[in-house]
Order: C-alpha cells, then sequence, then structure tokens
C-alpha cells in the first residue's frame, strides 16, 4: 500500500519504518528540513535501538523515502497517518494545534479517496474535529476521506520490537472501509497471530490514555509503597513480588525508584485529568499519581543530603541520564529533576550516559557530563543510580568505592544487592529497602 507518515519524530519514524519493513511503500513527512536532511543523508536524528538499520534496510530497497513538501509526497496515498506532536498546554490540555495544521495542509494536496489515521495521542473527540478540518479545506472529498484511530502503544527502547511484534493493534472506526483499510495495512502481522481490537473511535482515543495512565499509577503506587517500606522495615521489591504472582495485578511497573519519566506519561496523565474535567467529572487519583511521581525525586534529594549533609563543596555523581534506559530522551526525565534539585542547592552535579550526555547537557547546562562512568564516580562524595542501562552491571565494585570521595551510594532503581553492597563497605540507601541505618 502507499502510506504516508506526517510528522518523524519518535511516533512517527518508527511508524514509518516499520509499515516499509512489512513491505508498503512510504514517505515520511516532515516540515522539519534539518531532520529531513538528516534522514536523507542516513542518519536517524535520534537513538532507538535497531531502528537505524530498518531504516537503512527500507531505503535501500525503495520502499522508504523521506520528504519536507506534501505536494508530491501524497498524491495517491492510501493511508495517511497524522503523528504530529501534542504537548501539554500550561493548564494541561493536549495542544492539538500541531493536528489540526498537519490536517489543513495536507488536504490541499490529495487527489483522492484516502484513509486518514490519528496516530498521536489525542484526546476523545479529536477525530471529529479533524474530519471537519479536512473538510473545511476539501469539501469536494466528502466521499472519499475517512478519519479513523490508531493509537501506539510504543514503548521508547523497544518501539521496533513493538512495532513488528506488537501485543495488540487497536483500531477505532466508523466504517467497513475504514477497518478493511487497516486489515489490509495490517495483514502480514494479523497474519502471524497479532491480535487485532476493532472498536468505536472515542473508545480507541479515550483507551490510548486510559492505558498511560494506569501504567503511571501503578509506578506511583509502587513508589508510595516504598516510602511506607522505609518506615515500617519491610523491602518494596519483595512487596512487589508477592503482589506480581497475583495474576490480576502483575509485576510490570511495580518497580519503585526515582518515577516516570519521558514524554508521554507526564503529558498524558495531566491531559486525562483535564479531558475528565472538561467532561464534567472530577478525576483527583490522576493528580495523586503525578504528585506521588514528583515525591519520589524529592525523596531521593532527601537522601542525599542525609548522606553527605551540606551540599555546598560537594561533588554527586548521577549514572544514567535518559527517562529510561535504552533510549537518549531526556524530556521529564527523573535524573534531570534531580540533577536541578542537587544543583540549586549548591551541589556540584556530574553524569554520565551511554547514549543521553549530549541531551542532558542542553537541557541542564551546569551539569558536568563525564565521558565514561567511573569518570563520573571519580571524587564524588555520593553517588545516585538513576537510569538502570545494562552497561553499568558490569560495573566493578571495587573500583567504584575506590573512586569516591565517600563510599555512599542511593540507589533510585534498586539496581544493585543492597547485601552486596554493605558487604563491599559501601553505605547504601535503596528505595523502600530493609537498610541497616547506619550513616556515612
Amino acid at each position: 500500500m502507499r502510506v504516508v507518515v506526517v510528522g518523524t519524530g519518535h511516533v512517527g519514524l518508527v511508524t514509518a519504518a516499520t509499515l516499509a519493513a512489512l513491505g508498503h511503500d512510504v514517505i515520511g513527512l516532515d516540515r522539519d528540513e534539518e531532520k529531513i536532511g538528516q534522514l536523507k543523508r542516513g542518519m536517524c536524528p535520534f537513538f532507538e535501538p535497531g531502528l537505524q538499520e530498518i531504516i537503512d534496510d527500507g531505503v535501500a530497497v525503495g520502499r522508504l523515502r523521506f520528504e519536507t513538501e506534501p505536494d508530491e509526497a501524497v498524491a495517491g496515498v492510501e493511508v495517511l497517518f497524522v503523528c504530529v506532536g501534542t504537548p501539554a498546554r500550561s493548564s494541561g490540555e493536549a495542544n492539538l494545534v500541531a493536528v489540526e495544521r498537519a490536517a489543513r495542509d495536507i488536504a490541499r494536496h490529495l487527489t483522492g479517496p484516502v484513509v486518514v489515521v490519528e496516530k498521536s495521542t489525542v484526546p476523545a473527540g479529536t477525530s471529529n474535529r479533524l474530519h471537519q478540518a479536512l473538510m473545511q479545506e476539501r469539501p469536494d472529498l466528502a466521499n472519499d476521506l475517512e478519519v479513523i484511530s490508531n493509537p501506539e502503544f510504543l514503548r521508547e527502547g523497544r518501539a521496533v520490537d513493538d512495532s513488528l511484534h506488537p501485543d495488540r493493534l487497536l483500531v477505532g472506526a466508523t466504517s467497513r472501509r475504514g477497518f478493511e483499510t487497516m486489515r489490509r495495512l495490517y495483514d502480514p502481522l494479523i497474519r502471524k497471530g497479532h491480535r487485532l481490537i476493532e472498536t468505536d473511535i472515542a473508545t480507541a482515543e479515550l483507551a490510548k490514555h486510559a492505558c498511560n495512565a494506569f501504567l503511571a499509577l501503578k509506578i506511583s503506587y509502587a513508589n508510595a509503597l516504598a516510602r511506607l517500606c522505609e518506615r515500617a522495615g519491610a523491602d518494596v521489591t519483595a512487596v512487589a513480588d508477592v503482589m506480581g504472582s497475583d495474576p490480576r495485578i502483575g509485576r510490570a511497573f511495580l518497580d519503585a525508584g526515582l518515577g516516570y519519566g519521558g514524554y508521554c506519561f507526564p503529558k498524558d496523565l495531566q491531559a486525562f485529568e483535564r479531558f475528565a474535567n472538561q467532561l464534567g467529572y472530577d478525576f483527583p487519583l490522576l493528580r495523586e499519581v503525578a504528585r506521588i511521581n514528583d515525591e519520589a525525586v524529592r525523596a531521593a534529594v532527601e537522601k542525599v543530603k542525609d548522606s553527605v549533609w551540606n551540599l555546598e563543596d560537594k561533588r554527586i555523581a548521577l549514572l544514567g541520564l535518559a527517562f529510561k534506559p535504552g533510549t537518549d530522551d531526556v524530556r521529564f526525565s527523573p535524573a534531570l529533576a534531580l540533577a536541578r534539585h542537587l544543583i540549586d542547592e549548591h551541589a556540584t552535579v556530574v553524569g554520565y550516559d551511554p547514549q543521553a550526555g549530549a541531551n542532558a547537557k542542553t537541557e541542564v547546562p551546569e551539569l558536568e557530563i563525564a565521558p565514561d562512568a567511573y569518570e563520573a564516580i571519580q571524587g564524588a562524595h555520593c553517588l545516585v543510580m538513576c537510569t538502570g542501562w545494562d552497561e553499568f552491571r558490569a560495573l566493578d565494585l571495587r573500583q567504584m568505592k575506590d573512586r569516591l570521595a565517600y563510599p555512599i551510594v542511593v540507589d533510585g532503581r534498586n539496581f544493585f544487592d543492597p547485601i552486596e553492597m554493605r558487604k563491599m563497605g559501601f553505605v547504601y540507601h535503596g528505595t523502600g529497602r530493609r537498610l541497616a541505618s547506619e550513616a556515612y
């Protein structure tokens, strides 16, 4: 099928590249000339495991190309994905300006029947507004144009695998034509047994927000438990294991730590709560989820301060700066929130991340970036584990201890084994874990 993907951010670029890998002819369309220039030169504009390889493959066989102008790109297109950003407004509502602009921009160049697919995370009801905008530009296509919803459920760091091996494909449409078009598009995945869920558009739109909000809720629940476990002398990881053994609950997203971050959870949680308010329903649970998430970073700050006393003249090392392993994305990163708190209290903060160092420096210019983990640790009075990259599992604990000015570790991801750390002579502070009470 002929496919155009409008927007080449994390969702759009992965969507374009993986659809090309499924055998479709795909154009990635974006007004950002610098980004498209990078892609045309064979350079992926951000890090996502496996993405560079499938982009290279798609370009090499002629199934994937990138353009900045919609006139020729959208001519004869059968399926057109809208994958532009929906950032939060100051009110917390989703900003849908880019969605409307994309619709009006491409409408002028459509030449025939097309299914327009909402892929961006949007409030329920957006498809109606999107269809209205398209019709205002092209009333002559009233019988040839349909808007449907096909939310993404991609995890940064696993987005390519999630696209090619999805646990579900969700399509919301109003006609047989819309459903049949998407069945054709995803036929290679459906034939492999991947589940297709078909529903009305409002359900599909709302389901995406509902999923992200619930996952954020599980993380904040684990962090609230961590605060309780620290007071009760219990171990939050063991509590989560017990909870996870119940199939009604599941173990995923019950890891206590610095909290969730990234582009999606914070803004989607806020947008979902504002959307509920617009419908006349107060949803205070969602506000509490966000409050507990902020509390997780403040709790880590207090552990650092308790460990080193005054932060002035202290050097604090942060391992991991991306909001999660497997990405260079630092948007709403808990590690950077922690860095800002520590810098505001006059600590010197140095960090290392396998992929996100440059992005972190852009976000927090006062942050020193080290070339590797050991250089970050050298001379630090406290080490904070912020992002659990697999690379850090190979760290030599003895060398870590020798390089630290004080052998203090605040483990914001429960990455290390507490017993081993204490045996090695570290003053170890986990998150919600049963620990000895001594301080350095």
